[in-house]
């Protein structure tokens, strides 16, 4: 099926617009949980300083907490750039080709930039 360059209506804008709003009310909310999770004077204060196991443990959750919360403001960026580009005019544009992105890829990924060929030709080199 060939790919159209046809603009998204206003409609389904409004509705990738709203999904990508909650989305990021919500990762706002994940990211503020995750960073109090990963404090380090919250572990201390704990009591986790005396049993080296105890300590592991907690530098365990500590360093997940860190690298979950890094990955929930890398999708925040991705959320943000995606709604800059919604005001841009140019949401739902490959950046690799200029080409409208599959509107099945633009559902299930939203804060993509770009289509299926492009991303894979990222992926593979060709």
């Amino acid at each position: 099926m060939a790919r159209q360059r046809r603009p998204l209506s206003a409609t389904r804008l409004t509705k990738f617009r709203e999904g990508l709003l909650a989305e990021r009310a919500q990762l706002l909310g994940t990211v503020e949980d995750l960073d109090a999770e990963a404090d380090v004077k919250n572990w201390r204060e704990s009591g986790f300083d005396d049993d080296p196991a105890d300590a592991g443990s907690a530098s365990f959750e500590r360093e997940t907490a860190q690298s979950l919360s890094l990955h929930a403001r890398n999708l925040l960026a991705q959320i943000d750039e995606a709604l800059r580009r919604m005001d841009d005019g140019v949401f739902g544009d490959c950046i690799g080709c200029g080409m409208r992105i599959e509107l099945e890829r633009l559902e299930a990924l939203p804060y993509t930039t770009q289509c299926m060929d492009c991303r894979r030709r990222e992926e593979t080199g060709r």
